[in-house]
């Protein structure tokens, strides 16, 4: 990430996609959960008492929250002009941490609550690993399939935002985002964004996203630029990259698999 974050500027095939695509910093966050998923499989197996096991994982979630708060909330911007403080009315709410945290919620107190229908015996032949870890792979598919029904199901209106970005003619304007579609999967008509804004608040999410990359935006599109004439206004729009609706990704489903 300190490769990525500090190069992904100069060099966009190591850093985020701006919207469609998978590059090198799209994989981080699978692999964070990946691990995640293999550590609570392994270091749950020595608190064989479930009350206590709750009890560890409750207050590491707690911990993971409070440190994503602090980290990616908005207490540490402008580091460079000395300003630590934050504004409650705007501060992120989501982060990799938060993302973490709830995902280790959900998948460890699954593994807490099933481990005890898991056989002893390791089963034989292709399919033993779904036969021993029936439960994990039901809930993970439970999981995919809510994804998928609420990313194509609900319907997306339109929208409106007040431009925060000072570099902006429109800066304190509010803008307008056309969408009234369901299952669209573009940047500013698609049900991610919209969960995210409806439940945590167009201003609690994240001001500078990578889809401002994005060809409809800048023209030095994969990199940073300034926006073209005809760009359209959702280019100036927030968007929460750790939102809501991605805990229950697929690489949220890949953690619980593993775990």
């Amino acid at each position: 990430m300190v490769l990525v974050d500090d190069a992904g500027g100069e060099w966009p095939m190591i850093g985020h996609a701006p919207w469609n695509g998978c590059n090198l910093a799209d994989f981080v966050m699978p692999f964070f959960l990946f691990i995640v998923g293999m550590a609570i499989a392994l270091s749950l197996k020595r608190i064989p008492e479930k009350l206590v096991a709750i009890r560890k994982v409750i207050l590491r979630t707690f911990k993971l929250l409070f440190w994503g708060l602090l980290l990616q909330g908005g207490y540490f911007h402008d580091l460079d002009k000395l300003k630590y403080g934050v504004d409650m009315n705007r501060i992120r709410l989501c982060g990799i941490l938060q993302r973490i945290a709830l995902a280790y919620l959900i998948v460890a107190i699954i593994e807490i609550t099933t481990r005890q229908a898991q056989s002893k015996e390791l089963p034989t032949g292709w399919f033993s690993i779904f036969k021993l870890y029936s439960w994990q792979w039901v809930i993970g598919a439970c999981v995919l399939v809510v994804y998928l029904a609420t990313l194509y199901g609900t319907y997306v209106p339109d929208w409106n935002f007040v431009v925060q970005n000072p570099d902006s003619v429109d800066f304190g304007k509010t803008l307008t985002v056309t969408c009234n579609v369901r299952g669209n999967l573009d940047p500013p008509c698609n049900a991610v964004g919209y969960i995210d804004r409806q439940i945590l608040g167009i201003n609690h999410i994240y001001p500078r996203p990578a889809w401002k990359r994005s060809k409809s935006c800048t023209k030095n599109s994969p990199y940073e630029g300034p926006f073209k004439d005809d760009a359209p206004s959702w280019c100036w729009a927030p968007f929460e990259p750790e939102g809501i609706l991605r805990i229950t990704r697929p690489d949220f489903c890949i953690g619980l698999a593993w775990a």
